[in-house]
């Protein structure tokens, strides 16, 4: 069986040719995106893709520089009651055409986000009042630890009057805040952006890292194939990534004119079971033993990944470190074989869908590899971001097992929260249409007070039901030329191209 998952994962992988990148430093960088975005509009789900444009591309009221949580837009933060917060921001902001930003954009963003459904996370915004021009206040149906910054960082800002004026919603020109404005989108190509010398904040004290715009053009390069990835830095078609397979980051060396760092990534790769299919929580458990997670880092990630022990990983400061020796559904073929007949199943087909990526691609191969073993047929459905986000968020059957991820800008909890609240979902169920009290409780639970107590009550509850199934975390490898003299990233390790030294 291995011998045959080999063969398939080679056929996968196609050699490019490339061209040369940027000639002149801090005028011009090529950056290496794994993912394509597809709707680069402000209100689209969270992927591989868009995680990495998001912040050239748009500004938020608060961010995370480092360690801390700075304001972008927003001017002053001030506490009314334990759920209302007034947000004030800057009264000279603008936005690329010239239309200024005000309160009351600042509730027509949240509001349409809220409507849409893409940002879960949003539902614990209960309202937003336009208290001045430049004064939002914020209503709160809950706000758990580290909620608060979490959701001013959530939704992405525009004016109302750029958003309105666009024609397809700004799905391939936004009309932004930041200090790079899309010049070009080729979807499956490429992304432009240029600074556009006029940026509004014109103290730059107050910028933190993510508006900062060090270099004049920025271009994503998207190439969603490790070894095509290699080789396009090898040649100097790009100048820098963050997703240099560590297969061959041996090959980007000091002498050779490269420099690497070894960045965790926050997010993790988890399954999530349709439990309109999988009733059977014997079921789901069969399928969790039956996958051998070192394949998946085998073959996807070369033996360099994170084996995850829940939803989500160690990076988050909530985590319990005593879930690291515990059982979690590590391979045991004896284990998968009784349960899958105990729910009677044998000879099935299930629908995986994924966000179509090489590692994603990978690793759904090696599950669709090590479940023939026990008479299960994984059908691999991969959809572009734009349309995985559809399916994810919207109730429907046109899916059996979905391969996700998830990630937080602080803690553990709000890893969970993204797939396993109901309250932030349209159709009040998970993400796997789930409606469990006792599990919709005791997150409820650890996220008012996430005590390791409450934390490994939830966890352990999880476990048992394996509604999703923690499969493992990646360690991104950021290669760059020379012509970036020091690279810098946000808190999910993605690049920052206008902050980076040239």
């Amino acid at each position: 069986m291995k011998k045959f998952l080999a063969l398939i994962l080679a056929l996968i992988m196609v050699l490019s040719m490339a061209s040369f990148a940027s000639a002149e430093q801090g005028a011009s960088i090529v950056v290496g995106l794994m993912g394509d975005p597809g709707n680069i509009g402000p209100f689209q789900g969270m992927g591989l893709g868009r995680i990495g444009i998001l912040f050239t591309t748009y500004e938020m009221l608060m961010v995370k520089d480092g360690d801390e949580f700075v304001g972008c837009l927003m001017k002053e933060l001030t506490q009314v009651d334990d759920l209302t917060y007034d947000v004030e921001i800057y009264d000279y902001i603008k936005d690329q055409d010239g239309n200024p930003l005000t309160a009351n954009d600042i509730k027509f963003c949240f509001d349409t986000a809220k409507s849409i459904g893409n940002l879960p996370k949003l539902s614990a915004v209960d309202s937003v009042e336009v208290l001045s021009d430049y004064v939002a206040r914020f209503h709160f149906t809950s706000l758990a630890a580290g909620d608060l910054e979490s959701l001013l960082m959530e939704c992405p800002i525009v004016t109302q009057a750029a958003y309105e004026a666009s024609a397809d919603q700004m799905a391939t020109d936004p009309v932004t805040t930041s200090p790079y404005r899309v010049t070009s989108y080729q979807t499956g190509s490429t992304i432009v952006y240029e600074y556009t010398g006029n940026y509004w904040q014109n103290d730059e004290s107050l910028s933190p890292s993510t508006s900062k715009h060090n270099v004049d053009k920025v271009t994503f390069k998207i190439i969603p194939d490790a070894v095509q990835m290699t080789n396009a830095l090898k040649t100097k078609e790009i100048d820098i990534s963050a997703f240099i397979d560590s297969a061959y980051i041996a090959d980007f060396t000091a002498e050779g004119g490269y420099s690497v760092t070894a960045i965790p990534d926050n997010t993790s790769k988890y399954l999530i079971f349709n439990t309109h299919v999988f009733q059977d929580a014997n079921l789901r458990k069969a399928i969790a033993y039956g996958i051998d997670v070192e394949d998946l880092i085998l073959f996807a990630y070369d033996g360099v990944a994170l084996h995850c022990k829940t939803i989500g990983n160690n990076k988050y400061p909530d985590y319990v470190d005593a879930w690291d020796d515990e059982e979690y559904y590590e391979y045991d073929a004896d284990q998968a074989t009784a349960l899958f007949a105990e729910a009677g199943v044998s000879n099935a087909t299930y629908r995986l869908i994924y966000a179509v990526s090489d590692q994603n691609t990978a690793m759904a191969t090696a599950m669709q590899a090590d479940l023939m073993d026990f008479g299960i047929n994984l059908e691999l459905i991969p959809y572009d971001s734009a349309l995985f986000g559809n399916y994810k968020y919207a109730e429907n059957d046109e899916w059996d097992l979905m391969l996700d991820e998830g990630g937080s800008s602080n803690l553990l909890t709000n890893v969970w929260k993204l797939s396993l609240d109901r309250r932030d979902q349209t159709y009040g169920k998970t993400v796997g249409y789930v409606v469990d009290d006792t599990l919709q409780s005791l997150l409820e639970a650890a996220m008012a007070d996430n005590s390791p107590e409450n934390m490994d009550a939830f966890h352990q509850y999880l476990k048992e039901q394996c509604y999703e199934y923690g499969l493992l975390a990646a360690v991104n490898n950021l290669a760059h030329t020379t012509v970036v003299k020091e690279a810098k990233t946000c808190f999910r390790g993605q690049i920052l191209p206008g902050a980076c030294e040239y």
